[in-house]
């Protein structure tokens, strides 16, 4: 098995070292072009800013065989200034034929189009000479999706003729009003590091926006206050999801990210699935971001495919920074079909559910003092829901206990220390990534009021995670454990544990590449009858199978992300190979008795913020072992990201998933 694992390493190692085209790999830069933010900046306030905001050049090595460490240029102003005389150069040439020809003789112009690499940095440190100051003036530059970065304005990638002009008729600029819309943070307020990043995280997670990057100034007229430059990168208003198996099944979606210019998301989905009675599917989606500036967000959502049939509406206010006070939301739902419950997650039921339910939360966050460079908040929230049946079979106080009508109310209290580092090249090489760090404890509390039974219930929930910004390293664990309880004892329980790590960002000769290794266990205790764990994607890419099931499993993963040193044509390209593992066992059966499963694959990911579809992977996958329901290869198209940090986001509570 370890020789399969070592030929498939070597095979990645090969294959990207024939596709590498240079050894040069410029790091990201973090100049602002002059004619980009002068409308909005003074020239004295820009010169500060260059020398305080900037990132330096980390430049790698010319010749791969060279054992030297990164050299940090200084800023790219100087870079600005001699763009500009040798472009005037360039158009006083092109005038004439002969003067352009005697122009290609003398000059060369720079390779564009190689990878860039973000220094890791805590993400506070750049503001924190402003901290305490007031908020004068916040202006806000969008920069189209093609081309552009919110780090170095002169960054450019190659011109993609027809397609950028196509992009360019197609997009919907977003209105700088919409953005606006979105802050936390407004003129008259004082500064706080940690709120500008956290205003930054929230941009970056709309659906319209790529990147985005503050930049803070002092104003030359008061020196007690700052300005605020927000310079955004805009999503392609219009986007495109793919996902098939190449044989029976696939999923195409459309959206719309910036719908009538108002930052509305408008989304449809189609499906096909070959091998369920009900073949054909539909989802719809509407979503309105921040209405009226008051941080709420409306969520319309239908669905009708072969898992289920609903639809539902709800309104929702999150804790965006640490610093809002309160946060919550009410939904409404009626599902004519499914396998899913507001409070329970069940698989593979022989009737499914058809219920309506009605759902509120609130909470409130009490802000704690700023500790050894942590962000600290309480939380304490609340939630109330309703599940009540249209359509079940017969209920008894000792049988299908699933479908009871009942009432429940949540409690919990939550205790979260993080702050953020910005790197790229982890999950997503096309954009920057926020590393959350810190801790997070949570205790759940309970009460179930059902037709025959009364529960309450109890739980406790841990998650760490580490960035170590000097080897630049990530860790990670968790660890949860819940259960309902009545006068016979608890009943309905979880245990989790996990553990993650992704290594640092690795060289070998031109090729940029990490490790990421996670692994998984999770167990129920007393569940009801019918009540299954499953081995499904989440724990072997691919892997799927209604036969295969037990009431604890076990599961690892081990991948490579090779990241390819060039860019053509706006396409990026990775290589990454896993060895996925799994182990699944009954209550009164042990893991190390059972029969394990192993998956194996190579894929190819594809990414271009200036098309449709961003992001495409190929994958390829190969299972050894498998359940009598269960393919031996398989091979995946799909237009979606796999990892994700565990980002400490307080929600509504709810109970421990046991999936």
């Amino acid at each position: 098995m370890m020789k399969r694992i070592v030929f498939i390493l070597i095979i990645c190692f090969w294959v990207g070292r024939v596709l590498a085209i240079d050894h040069r790999i410029p790091a990201v830069q973090d100049s602002v072009r002059l004619d980009t933010v002068k409308k909005s900046l003074q020239a004295q306030s820009l010169q500060h800013l260059l020398e305080r905001d900037s990132l330096p050049l980390m430049t790698l090595p010319v010749d791969a065989q060279m054992k030297m460490s990164p050299v940090y240029l200084p800023d790219s102003l100087i870079r600005d200034t001699l763009r500009y005389e040798y472009t005037k150069i360039k158009d006083f040439a092109y005038k004439a034929k002969w003067t352009k020809e005697l122009y290609k003789m003398v000059f060369v112009n720079p390779h564009r189009g190689y990878l860039n690499v973000m220094r890791t940095q805590n993400s506070e440190e750049r503001f924190k000479a402003y901290s305490g100051k007031v908020i004068h003036d916040i202006s806000i530059v969008v920069l189209p999706p093609y081309g552009t970065s919110v780090y170095d304005t002169t960054y450019f990638e190659e011109d993609m003729g027809w397609l950028k002009n196509l992009a360019n008729k197609t997009h919907m600029k977003t209105a700088e009003k919409v953005i606006r819309r979105q802050l936390t943070i407004k003129p008259g307020m004082l500064l706080v590091p940690f709120e500008l990043v956290q205003n930054e995280i929230l941009l970056r997670r709309l659906d319209y926006i790529d990147d985005a990057n503050m930049i803070v100034t002092e104003d030359p007229d008061n020196p007690a206050q700052v300005n605020v430059t927000l310079i955004c990168k805009d999503q392609l208003s219009w986007g495109a999801t793919v996902e098939s198996n190449f044989l029976n099944s696939f999923d195409i979606g459309l959206e719309n990210k910036n719908f009538m210019k108002l930052g509305h998301v408008l989304n449809y989905e189609f499906s096909y699935r070959g091998t369920k009675d009900k073949k054909w599917g539909n989802e719809l989606e509407y979503k309105v971001n921040s209405l009226w500036g008051t941080h709420i967000n409306i969520r319309g959502y239908y669905r009708n495919d072969y898992r289920e049939k609903e639809v539902f509406v709800d309104v929702e206010r999150q804790f965006l920074t640490n610093r809002m006070k309160w946060a919550g939301g009410m939904g409404v739902g009626r599902v004519f079909y499914s396998d899913d419950l507001p409070d329970r997650n069940v698989n593979r039921l022989e009737e499914l559910f058809n219920y309506h339910y009605q759902d509120v939360w609130l909470g409130k966050s009490f802000l704690l003092p700023y500790r050894y460079s942590y962000n600290q908040n309480m939380f304490l929230t609340g939630r109330f829901f309703t599940t009540l049946f249209n359509n079940r079979p017969l209920v008894t106080d000792d049988t299908n206990h699933l479908y009871y009508n009942r009432r429940d109310y949540f409690a919990a209290f939550t205790y979260i220390k993080m702050k953020y580092y910005k790197a790229n090249l982890i999950y997503d090489f096309g954009r920057t990534e926020d590393i959350p760090t810190g801790l997070m404890l949570s205790l759940t509390t309970g009460y179930e009021k059902s037709e025959f039974d009364n529960y309450g219930y109890i739980a406790g929930e841990c998650h760490y995670s580490h960035f170590n910004k000097y080897d630049e390293r990530y860790y990670a664990l968790e660890a949860a454990l819940g259960s309902y309880v009545n006068e016979d004892g608890f009943t309905r329980g979880t245990l989790k544990l996990g553990a993650s790590h992704i290594s640092n960002l690795c060289s070998w000769g031109s090729f940029k590449f990490r490790f990421y290794n996670d692994v998984h266990y999770v167990k129920g205790i007393r569940r009801y009858p019918g009540d299954f764990l499953y081995m499904e994607d989440r724990n072997i890419r691919g892997f799927s199978s209604d036969t295969l099931r037990g009431n604890q499993k076990l599961s690892s993963s081990l991948a490579t992300t090779f990241f390819l040193p060039y860019i053509k044509k706006g396409f990026r390209v990775s290589i990454s190979s896993f060895c996925d593992f799994g182990v699944i066992a009954a209550d009164n059966k042990k893991l190390v008795h059972s029969k394990t499963y192993w998956g194996f694959g190579v894929g190819v990911n594809l990414r271009n913020d200036n098309v449709v579809i961003k992001n495409i992977s190929f994958r390829f996958a190969v299972y050894p072992t498998i359940p009598e329901d269960g393919r031996s290869f398989q091979a995946i198209l799909s237009s979606g990201n796999r990892g994700s940090f565990y980002d400490y986001h307080v929600t509504k509570p709810q109970v421990i998933q046991y999936e």
